[in-house]
């Protein structure tokens, strides 16, 4: 699954359907989002620089992880925005160092000629992966609401969102463990001494 972009038309619905928000009301609740993932790529180059792609990559998981599991936490038929903004804000700072991390990844090591080709496979990779996380998220989320109105209608598909986005927060921990397999730069082999003719 490619972060938390999965997220985004499961938590569209819940404040269309679940608090009746207008398109325009629901296109500024993600304005915040949107902010969180650019302070985040701003912060992930910094920390690429500083630290490696591979803890800049780590840590943007962890937090998407985290505010992905958050987000779910605070969805609830009675509740408000202000519920659910600390995972927004939370998955959004660690999706921008996601972002950050993979594209660092996808171009590490690869000749200067060939960028364009690393480029095009990541961007292929991360649009297979939100197609295929959001069918697996649509399946979980999707309930039986037959014969439901009103409260217990609202619950249910509620209770459904809020599974599917713990299922994608434990999908986002588990790429994790992807990037614990990306070898330092430390133990590349070394290169070979200069000769001068």
């Amino acid at each position: 699954m490619s972060t938390s972009v999965e997220i985004f038309p499961l938590s569209r619905f819940y404040f269309q359907s679940v608090h009746g928000y207008s398109p325009l009301v629901t296109g500024a609740a993600f304005l915040v989002p949107s902010l969180m993932i650019a302070a985040g790529t701003q912060i992930g180059e910094r920390m690429a620089t500083r630290t490696g792609m591979r803890l800049t990559l780590l840590t943007g998981i962890v937090a998407g992880a985290a505010g992905t599991a958050l987000l779910a936490t605070g969805m609830s038929a009675g509740g408000s925005y202000w519920n659910v903004l600390p995972g927004i804000v939370v998955m959004g700072l660690g999706q921008g160092l996601t972002w950050t991390g993979m594209w660092i990844a996808a171009a590490s090591g690869v000749a200067a000629g060939e960028q364009g080709v690393a480029s095009g496979m990541a961007s292929t990779a991360l649009q297979v992966g939100t197609a295929l996380g959001l069918a697996v998220l649509v399946a979980v989320a999707g309930q039986d609401v037959t014969g439901l109105a009103g409260e217990a209608l609202l619950g249910e598909i509620t209770g459904g969102l809020r599974a599917a986005i713990y299922v994608a927060a434990a999908g986002i921990l588990l790429s994790a463990f992807l990037a614990l397999t990306f070898q330092r730069r430390e133990a590349a082999e070394p290169r070979p001494a200069r000769v001068d003719a």
